[in-house]
């Protein structure tokens, strides 16, 4: 993962907010709520087809982080106050919900705009959405 940013520091910075620093000085809020919807593990989003499994009405406004710890050099692992502990969080991909570059997952009904499927071939799971790459 050499060159890819990294977080120095994750703690929270509100009720709802989730902040973290990067070793590239950027500094990014994810809204807490909105981070567990957009979960991309197997019971949230269908391994085969990447359709959206969990719908955002799943998930209540009052779900926090109970702990955070870090998987590897690459990602991070966030138990949740719902009880869902199984998602895990590239930092490519925490990066790309920062900025908006998420696309909702095919077959979404019920899906929010920016989440679901990140557009990067399957790297995240769940495939790109596009079916001329096989990925997905």
């Amino acid at each position: 993962m050499s060159g890819n940013p990294v977080p120095v520091e994750i703690k929270q910075s509100g009720v709802r907010e989730l902040r973290i620093s990067w070793n590239d000085g950027q500094v990014n809020d994810f809204d807490v709520v909105e981070l567990r919807r957009s979960c991309r593990c197997a019971a949230c989003v269908d391994e085969i087809t990447g359709s959206q499994i969990l719908q955002p009405s799943q998930v209540g406004e009052e779900v926090r982080p109970q702990t955070i710890r870090q998987v590897g050099n690459y990602a991070i692992q966030v138990n949740w106050s719902d009880g869902h502990t199984s998602g895990i969080f590239t930092f490519d991909y925490l990066r790309q919900i920062a900025q908006g570059q998420v696309v909702p997952p095919p077959n979404g009904a019920g899906a929010e705009p920016g989440i679901g499927s990140e557009g990067t071939h399957g790297k995240q799971g769940g495939g790109c959405g596009d079916s001329s790459c096989g990925c997905g």
